[in-house]
């Protein structure tokens, strides 16, 4: 089924639930420093502060209308509470899904964020992930919905996965949403008074419940939720090792082409697939220069893109640093990781466990690469 976006929630019809905004955690340091310096309205950095604040508003106007739709629709059976309405502290769980210190509905794998949600809700067979912008272009908005889906698919595997989109008037791009997801659209958020009031507002703490939602069993904790665990580094050792059993292959691409690889591909976007020695790699890239920290150039099938796959390669450096390569036939990419994200952590788990069996030369790379079709 689809749900039906009610006039109240279309027009942003807030009075009833205004006090309640103040009870949100915001990241309003900057913005309130500019406004503070008399910073220009018409400067980058206020509008650029200013929009991404308003954002913050847009979300929790919307999450407080959801709170009340949820109890008018008999379809919704319960809906995940966060933000000042959780009654339970925040604790140091390594991974799941969980309320982080931000008060955000998040799924963790070793204390890092995989995927963050709006808002999630449940009917009889569905789960419905909620996501929220004020920004008009939604290309992005549309690109990460494809992890989150894979993931909630992955541990939530017996039910329907669904998104919730809500924009404001004036959003472009809506028909490149996938089939599962429904849009409503709402008037812009122009209350500058109440933007303004928020933004010099006491700040709150997240660890605190200060507002209590209504009585009734559809409002549940996010550590209430029973789902099938998902092991975030243990998946990736076992897609590399299993891409090995095939005794005809190096690497079996077939082994790629189920539609849970799929899933995984959509999660984690590179699949682990070996490494390669520096002396090696310079028969692939004669002009290669950095200086490597190991002997190891580690070696991945990436998806690129919505529709293409590719080998990728990722290089530790002496200093420090981490470089993803793509060598394509007119194009040589090279651009740096963030040093905090997930790409490292993962670059530093493979650098631990990859054995000499993982160990690819220029001749298997030249075959995954002419054969990378194969994967479906």
């Amino acid at each position: 089924m689809q749900f039906t976006i009610t006039d109240k929630i279309k027009k942003l019809e807030i009075e009833d639930i205004k006090e309640n905004l103040f009870h949100y955690s915001y990241d309003n340091k900057s913005l309130k420093a500019l406004v503070k310096n008399n910073t220009s309205k018409e400067d980058i950095s206020y509008i650029s502060a200013y929009s991404s604040f308003k954002g913050e508003i847009y979300e929790n106007i919307i999450y407080e209308l959801l709170l009340q739709y949820t109890l008018e629709q008999e379809e919704i059976t319960r809906f995940v509470l966060k933000g000042p309405y959780q009654d339970k502290e925040n604790l140091f769980i390594k991974s799941g899904l969980l309320i982080d210190s931000s008060s955000q509905i998040v799924y963790k794998s070793a204390y890092k964020d995989i995927s963050e949600f709006d808002a999630l809700f449940f009917t009889k067979d569905s789960l419905y992930f909620v996501e929220m912008s004020t920004s008009k272009k939604t290309a992005s908005l549309n690109k990460r919905l494809v992890k989150k889906y894979a993931l909630l698919k992955m541990i939530f595997p017996t039910l329907n996965i669904k998104a919730l989109i809500v924009v404001t008037e004036g959003s472009v791009g809506l028909k490149n949403f996938p089939s599962y997801a429904t849009i409503w659209i709402t008037k812009d958020l122009d209350d500058e008074d109440l933007i303004e009031k928020i933004i010099f507002a006491k700040k709150v703490k997240n660890d605190v419940q200060t507002l209590k939602a209504p009585t009734n069993k559809k409002y549940i904790e996010a550590c209430k939720i029973k789902y099938k665990k998902f092991q975030y580094f243990p998946t990736l050792e076992w897609i590399l090792n299993t891409s090995r059993q095939n005794p005809k292959f190096k690497v079996d691409l077939k082994f790629f082409s189920s539609a849970k690889l799929g899933l995984f591909f959509d999660i984690y976007t590179k699949l682990y697939i070996g490494y390669i020695t520096t002396e090696e790699f310079l028969d692939l890239y004669k002009e290669f220069n950095l200086q490597v920290k190991t002997n190891r150039i580690i070696v991945t099938i990436e998806k690129v893109n919505q529709s293409e796959l590719d080998i990728v390669y990722y290089v530790k450096e002496v200093n420090g640093k981490l470089k993803r390569v793509r060598l394509e036939e007119n194009n040589i990419s090279i651009k740096d990781k963030e040093l905090d994200g997930f790409t490292n952590a993962e670059v530093r788990f493979f650098m631990k466990i990859l054995e000499e069996k993982h160990h690819l030369n220029p001749n298997d790379i030249k075959h995954i690469q002419n054969n990378i079709s194969l994967i479906k």
